[in-house]
């Protein structure tokens, strides 16, 4: 547990100085690949998958939240944004896994991971014209979220993704990366942190789980 959370520091600071550092952002994407497969080693095939399910669902997600002006990326080489913007939610659900329950299988998809994730999606699809108002919408839908999911490994997930979000976040507005058009404080609006929350509930509520459903039937499939 100590040496996967030492690897995934050691990722987190490795990656934002690639970022910062790297000009060329066709390389940053390839370099960040690489350092990822080295400080993750061994990858599972649910480890492949999770990445790949977290990468398209946010591509998605992220661009209709920059066509709705909520935030705004400095680059934009691909759907508003860097190129290797999308691949970096694939390491953060890998970094949240190892960080918190490397070991722990998670649990089976339910009908509130459903509900959850659909009314998180809504909530950023509907309410994104205003920061306040989506703030408001925000906090409802991690209440709910909260209301189906409260055990000891949820809140651990909630928290572990909240601070790796406040040190993304602020790594990004500081170096003017992206920027927030209605900041509440450091540059950052406060739905930085139930989107953030959001984020570690339902990767460890869904994206997870149905990353080792997926893996366990191409490995039937190979079999």
């Amino acid at each position: 547990m100590v040496a996967d959370r030492i690897r995934v520091v050691l990722g987190v600071a490795v990656t934002l100085g690639v970022i910062q550092v790297v000009p060329d952002r066709r390389l940053v994407a390839a370099i960040l690949l690489l350092v990822w497969a080295v400080l993750f080693s061994p990858l599972t095939l649910a480890d492949g998958v999770l990445f790949v399910l977290a990468v398209v669902f946010f591509v998605g997600q992220n661009y209709a939240s920059l066509s709705a002006g909520i935030f705004e990326f400095r680059h934009k080489d691909i759907l508003l944004m860097p190129w290797y913007e999308p691949l970096l939610w694939g390491f953060y659900y890998l970094a949240l896994k190892r960080f918190v329950a490397p070991k722990v299988r998670p649990p089976r998809i339910g009908v509130g991971a459903v509900a959850g994730l659909a009314a998180t999606s809504v909530v950023f699809s509907l309410f994104t014209y205003s920061s306040h108002v989506l703030l408001a919408a925000t906090i409802c839908s991690t209440l709910l979220l909260f209301a189906f999911f409260h055990t000891a490994l949820d809140l651990a997930f909630a928290l572990a993704a909240l601070v790796l979000g406040f040190v993304v976040e602020l790594f990004g507005v500081t170096t003017g990366l992206w920027s927030y058009p209605e900041p509440d404080l450091l540059g950052m609006p406060f739905w930085f942190a139930t989107m953030w929350i959001s984020v570690g509930v339902l990767g460890w509520r869904f994206a997870m789980p149905a990353a080792e459903w997926i893996a366990a039937g191409l490995s039937r499939q190979r079999a």
